[in-house]
Parts: structure tokens; sequence; C-alpha cells
């Protein structure tokens, strides 16, 4: 069963997020794709992104988290807070 993952940043700044925005979208798009069904990157505000994932499994969605987090770390993002929900994907319709 796959799950889903929303996380929200809130940067210290529009700049910080930006940062944040062109680094992540290399991090995402070169090999840390880890079990990821679907993924988005949305603009909530100027200094603010909420990501919503969809991983085929709790494990895999546990080491792609794992991955994020070191990443994050190592490049010294500032964030006002973040916020993680996660869950069991319930159901799921697309209409394109």
């Amino acid at each position: 069963m796959s799950v889903f993952r929303n996380v929200i940043f809130n940067f210290k700044s529009e700049e910080d997020c930006e940062n944040f925005l062109t680094r992540y979208k290399i991090f995402i798009e070169q090999d840390e794709k880890i079990g990821l069904e679907t993924f988005y990157i949305c603009r909530l505000t100027k200094d603010s992104l909420l990501i919503f994932a969809m991983i085929d499994t709790e494990e895999n969605a546990k080491k792609l988290l794992d991955k994020s987090t070191e990443w994050r770390e190592l490049n010294r993002f500032e964030f006002h807070d973040q916020m993680v929900l996660d869950g069991n994907l319930e159901e799921s319709w697309n209409f394109l």
C-alpha cells in the first residue's frame, strides 16, 4: 500500500526558499527517487513550500525522509519551522 507525505517548509526569507527550491529540484531529479510514485512541489507563499509525495512503501518513505533530512542538514537550510504529515493512502484519482 502506498503512503503519502506532506511537508511544509517556512523559510526565514524568500532567498532561502528560492535557494532550497533550486537545489531540491536537482536533488530529487538525480538519484533520490526511492520508491516515489508521485511528487509535487507547491509554492504556498514567497517564503514557504508544500511538498507532497506518494511513496510505494513505508520502508521507502523512511529511506527517502532520512536521505532528504541528511541532505537538508548538509546544505544548512534555515527554516522558521517545518511540519510533516504522513499516512496510508486510502484512495486516489487522476482525472487527466
